[in-house]
């Protein structure tokens, strides 16, 4: 048995070993992707979606507050009752058909 896993661990490893080129293209984006995040938080900008539409865009942190915190007084919605009752029903009938992804005794 031992035998049997031996053989599939370094047929896996040799796998890895000729997709070397795989790994330093997820290098390069790995890399891409935590220099955009250091530009972010340097400049206290933040990720948006645009209104309608599948672009994202970027902004200041505190401009998105601002017009979160006008949007929300300009609408003035309320709310009759906290929904988190009802969500939490949901999950809860979502996840007793889904059996085999949560066990009982999990939960």
């Amino acid at each position: 048995m031992q035998n049997t896993f031996h053989h599939l661990a370094a047929k896996k490893i040799k796998q890895i070993k000729t997709s070397n080129r795989h790994n330093t293209m997820h290098k390069r984006h790995q890399y891409n992707i935590n220099q955009i995040k250091k530009i972010l938080q340097h400049n206290n900008l933040t990720v948006a979606k645009a209104n309608k539409t599948k672009a994202i865009v970027t902004m200041d942190k505190e401009v998105l507050r601002q017009k979160i915190d006008t949007f929300i007084q300009e609408k003035n919605v309320i709310i009759g009752k906290d929904p988190t009752e009802s969500y939490q029903k949901l999950l809860q009938k979502a996840m007793q058909k889904c059996k085999n992804l949560v066990e009982k005794n999990t939960c």
